[in-house]
């Protein structure tokens, strides 16, 4: 792999330099370039897609579209640092996401493999379940607010970094989780009977 994963924090100067590379060379349609970028934005594009959908074959089929539309608009990009290229992904995955739920695509539950020894299918079951319910809480939610918590809860990303790639004060940020969260405990709390 190109890039260090263990250094995301705090992208030192070489993986700035050869992101940079990356990038200027995905926009002269070099595919050393694009295999740059696949390598180091595709988990986190797919995690992205993943949380929001629950399905695994329509997370990757998003994920595609992504990397497609990412061509046709890699010369837009002029910001190369690795918060800037990240955001850019995730708004292009955001967008295709919301394309994806609007063409009204079935969900089709996690296609886990089950015949693996100590794979207890019951408790995928029950994961697959709260995962339902929690995606249904969010559904709730708004565009923004969905993407605040996986950018948060998902991708792992610092209030910080949240707040730099989404625009945002981390004040915002904060409150806009903050009432995300507590919509989201209230739609899963069971309804008392009146």
């Amino acid at each position: 792999m190109i890039f260090d994963e263990s250094n995301r924090g705090g992208a030192n100067l070489a993986d700035t330099h050869r992101l940079t590379q990356a990038v200027e060379a995905a926009q002269r349609g070099e595919a050393h370039g694009w295999t740059a970028l696949f390598e180091r934005f595709y988990p986190d594009v797919h995690a992205y897609a993943l949380a929001r959908l629950g399905d695994l074959t329509a997370a990757e089929d998003v994920t595609q579209d992504v990397f497609v539309a990412a061509v046709t608009s890699i010369k837009t990009l002029r910001d190369r640092r690795e918060p800037a290229v990240q955001a850019w992904f995730l708004h292009i995955c955001r967008y295709k996401v919301v394309d994806h739920i609007r063409r009204g695509s079935r969900q089709r539950g996690l296609a886990l493999d089950t015949t693996h020894p100590g794979v207890d299918p019951g408790a995928i079951a029950e994961v697959n379940l709260e995962a339902d319910r929690v995606r249904a809480a969010m559904a709730h939610l708004t565009e923004d607010q969905r993407d605040i918590l996986i950018r948060r809860f998902v991708l792992d990303q610092s209030l910080e970094d949240v707040a730099a790639t989404t625009r945002r004060t981390v004040g915002a940020v904060k409150s806009m989780q903050h009432r995300a969260l507590e919509a989201v405990r209230r739609a899963l709390s069971p309804k008392r009977a009146a």
